[in-house]
């Protein structure tokens, strides 16, 4: 038992001495830049301009919910229309 604390006490030593780092490096600083700006006016891009080929959306027929929130009996006829009209 006695062996065994030794062990495990010299262990924690071992990684306590370890963890402090090497000596004499002292404290890193890091310093930023305080301010920069970008011109976006002299900003060039290579390349060639595309225009889009056709965008145009097919309007589809709505779809009717079909859910057992209409069954209940204490829905006002404001929230029917209003559950009707869901997109």
């Amino acid at each position: 038992m006695k062996i065994s604390f030794v062990i495990v006490s010299i262990f924690f030593l071992m990684m306590a001495a370890r963890a402090e780092g090497p000596k004499g490096k002292g404290n890193i600083v890091y310093k930023y830049k305080k301010y920069e700006s970008f011109d976006l006016g002299n900003l060039e891009v290579k390349g060639d301009i595309i225009a889009p080929g056709d965008l145009s959306v097919q309007e589809r027929q709505r779809t009717k919910m079909e859910r057992g929130l209409l069954e209940r009996k204490d829905f006002d006829p404001e929230v029917r229309k209003d559950i009707k009209n869901l997109r």
